[in-house]
């Protein structure tokens, strides 16, 4: 293969478990071009990595906004003719949509490679497919799946690196922040979870703050997304005592601060996948998802969830069950994982730092 184009749009954990696909790729076809389609917001974890030749960034979701507009169909094409002017000898779907597919389709890639029904967000999609994949037996987790669909087509498994890159800039800030706040080991707790259901009480939080300074002697950082500064603000709140410090961060700086982190807590979402790249100790709090897809691949880490009868559904909404699956998790459930992980040995990163 000599033209390969990536098909995952979003979201970052998306991205973030996609990336083990890409180097193996890199690996088995070391000259081919590989190009990567990719929502904007989760563009700035590809631009110049060192593995890819091209990110070509799309705005889905401003697109569907303002349709009726004349310009955006104007970019839609710009997008459409960038793509086919490449001659794709292959196209992976990494993300198994309508959306994804389609953009596979116009990319007029010789061959549109996509999972078969069983691993489809939106089964109808496989129709597009030149070759839809059912790996047999199935991967446990979503990224050893994507390894899969690419080894369907010839790539050989290689490293699987998580490779993210950090500008020493990003660092730079990262250190002067911590340096300002007298933290040198602390754990960093993520409250937000992206969808409503995927979100532990801000109240535990708080609590696990407080014994987590009070036992272990440890300080934490509250780290949040868009969106979240409310989140943030309730945690705070519920803090018997001191509460924690706290300060917002780029993704590029986020990554920074999560590799000089004893250790992460939080739900599934976008953070938890990036401090799981960098190999950070990670403490995963898991109710409407399966920790055994969508949580750390590394065997050391751990993941706290309550097996309910519904679960996992997938679902960002939970009004008849009222979200069991996270107010059933307590706080002595999600502290003793922090103990027990704090004893295990960080595993060894596969971050690599790039300074410019």
């Amino acid at each position: 293969m000599n033209r390969i184009l990536i098909i995952k749009l979003g979201s970052i954990g998306d991205v973030v478990h996609t990336l083990p696909a890409l180097s193996d790729l890199r690996a088995s076809f070391p000259r081919a071009r590989i190009d990567w389609l990719v929502e904007k917001p989760a563009a700035v974890l590809l631009r110049n990595h060192p593995r890819l030749d091209r990110v070509i960034e799309v705005d889905t979701r401003g697109w569907r906004r303002a349709l009726w507009q004349p310009r955006i169909w104007r970019e839609i094409l710009r997008c459409l003719n960038q793509l086919r002017q490449q001659r794709y000898e292959v196209a992976f779907d990494f993300q198994g949509l309508w959306k994804s597919a389609a953009f596979g389709l116009f990319a007029g890639a010789r061959s549109l490679v996509g999972y078969d029904k069983d691993q489809l967000k939106e089964p109808g999609c496989r129709i597009l497919y030149d070759r839809p994949v059912s790996p047999d037996p199935a991967p446990p987790h979503v990224s050893d799946l994507h390894r899969a669909l690419v080894a369907s087509q010839g790539a050989t498994r290689g490293q699987g690196e998580f490779e993210l890159g950090v500008e020493e800039s990003d660092r730079a800030y990262i250190e002067a922040q911590l340096s300002q706040r007298g933290l040198g080991e602390f754990i960093i707790l993520n409250p937000g979870g992206g969808w409503v259901t995927k979100n532990w009480s801000p109240s535990n939080y708080g609590l696990l703050h407080h014994r987590i300074r009070r036992e272990l002697g440890l300080k934490t950082v509250l780290t949040w997304g868009p969106g979240e500064e409310d989140l943030v603000r309730e945690v705070m709140a519920a803090c018997p005592d001191e509460t924690p410090p706290t300060f917002s961060t780029t993704l590029p700086q986020f990554i920074a601060l999560a590799r000089r982190a004893r250790l992460f807590v939080g739900g599934d979402t976008g953070p938890l996948h990036l401090a799981a790249a960098c190999r950070t100790p990670v403490v995963a709090i898991f109710g409407p998802t399966d920790p055994r897809r969508n949580g750390s691949p590394h065997p050391d880490d751990l993941a706290v969830f309550q097996p309910v009868p519904c679960g996992p559904c997938y679902k960002r909404t939970c009004r008849k069950y009222r979200r069991q699956c996270m107010t059933l998790v307590t706080v002595d459930q999600v502290f003793d994982a922090v103990v027990r992980r704090l004893e295990r040995p960080r595993s060894q990163a596969s971050l690599r730092l790039r300074a410019d």
